[in-house]
């Protein structure tokens, strides 16, 4: 081992030796970096938004009637889904049935699926491009591997994606329809209520009986208490600073201006007002304004429900990937990295010792023969 040390420490002194040596090393570096020749397969594709079936079918439930923006936006939940896509691309799951779709785990392949996960962190990239595509490059020694592996990423993609999409409609379809159910249960208990005070007293009609204005009042009251309930929902799903919260607190402040100035004592032609009801009427009033509230929560749900059914058609027939480019060899040449970073730092650490250092006086260059 001493012999191989001193060789090696004479061959450094020596100029000759050591250029040479430069020379042989950037030589086998610079055939490294062109062979063995890598192949980048890519792919672009454009992930199917899950919250935009719920905008289209936004805009084809508005002759409904009512605020069916605000459902919209309550249901989609108002994010951002590129980040979400992109996990979902780079997720494990994909990786994992990438590697059983081409069976690399297994005699001819990897021992193991953590290795084989490992192996496929190296040679493919899944990220972001502007306008919310993604990208995959495949890059491999084989083209034709490149390529059957860049198609098994967006294969499996469009799968996750696709059950990711179906799990999002099932759960709002799950909760709506509780909801539903519970709105047609109170609506159908206000009512009997409702009916069998108005046979017990022989009243008439509420709109008759408390006339129009406390009939009015009575609407907006059942109004202003469902619009709270759906702003309690909005705060849970998007926090205080949304745009949807700001928007539901004015309606909510509109509607308790309208009801206090209903509020003022008179009794014109429309009826008395709240002063001058008595204790038959004020019940009257009170059991005519839970109806009211009831039915504007089942009619809030059933706009709701109607729009979960429409994403869930489409659900069904969304492919959820928009292909741009299928997976296809990049045309230009590909270099190793590795190769050619080794072969840049040999070329610097050469102009350092040849050149950089004997100019500055860092040191003096060895002589390959000793004076006479």
């Amino acid at each position: 081992m001493s012999d191989f040390a001193n060789r090696l420490r004479d061959a450094i002194r020596d100029d000759r030796k050591r250029r040479w040596g430069y020379a042989w090393v950037l030589l086998i570096l610079a055939i490294l970096t062109v062979f063995p020749r890598p192949y980048v397969s890519r792919a672009k594709l454009v992930p199917q938004d899950t919250s935009a079936s719920a905008a289209s079918t936004t805009a084809l439930l508005g002759a409904l009637g009512s605020n069916t923006q605000s459902i919209g936006s309550l249901l989609t939940g108002g994010r951002p889904s590129n980040d979400l896509y992109l996990l979902i691309g780079r997720s494990d799951s994909v990786a994992e049935d990438v590697i059983r779709k081409l069976k690399l785990v297994g005699p001819s392949g990897y021992s193991t699926m953590n290795r084989a996960k490992i192996a496929l962190s190296r040679r493919v990239d899944v990220h972001s491009l502007l306008g919310g595509a993604m990208e995959i490059t495949t890059k491999t020694h084989d083209p034709d591997f490149s390529q059957r592996i860049t198609e098994a990423y967006v294969e499996s993609i469009s799968k996750q994606l696709a059950s990711f999409g179906k799990q999002i409609v099932t759960n709002k379809q799950r909760i709506v329809s509780q909801r539903f159910s519970g709105s047609m249960q109170r609506i159908a208990r206000a009512e009997s209520i409702l009916n069998n005070f108005r046979r017990k007293h022989n009243l008439a009609d509420p709109e008759l009986e408390l006339g129009t204005a406390l009939a009015l009042r009575a609407q907006l009251q059942g109004a202003l208490q469902s619009k709270i309930a759906e702003l309690q929902a909005m705060r849970q799903l998007k926090g205080p600073e949304s745009p949807e919260v700001v928007a539901a607190q004015t309606e909510i402040g509109a509607l308790s201006s309208q009801i206090a100035q209903s509020a003022k004592p008179s009794n014109g032609a429309g009826g008395p007002s709240l002063a001058g009801l008595t204790a038959v009427q004020t019940a009257y009033l009170n059991l005519y304004r839970d109806y009211r509230f009831a039915q504007s929560n089942y009619e809030v749900y059933a706009r709701s429900l109607e729009q979960v059914e429409v994403e869930q058609l489409a659900a069904e027939s969304a492919s959820y990937v928009q292909i741009i480019d299928p997976a296809h060899l990049d045309a230009k040449r590909q270099f190793n990295i590795s190769a050619l970073a080794a072969l840049l730092l040999v070329l610097l650490i050469a102009a350092f010792t040849e050149i950089y250092a004997p100019m500055t006086g860092l040191y003096q260059p060895y002589r390959s023969h000793e004076p006479d």
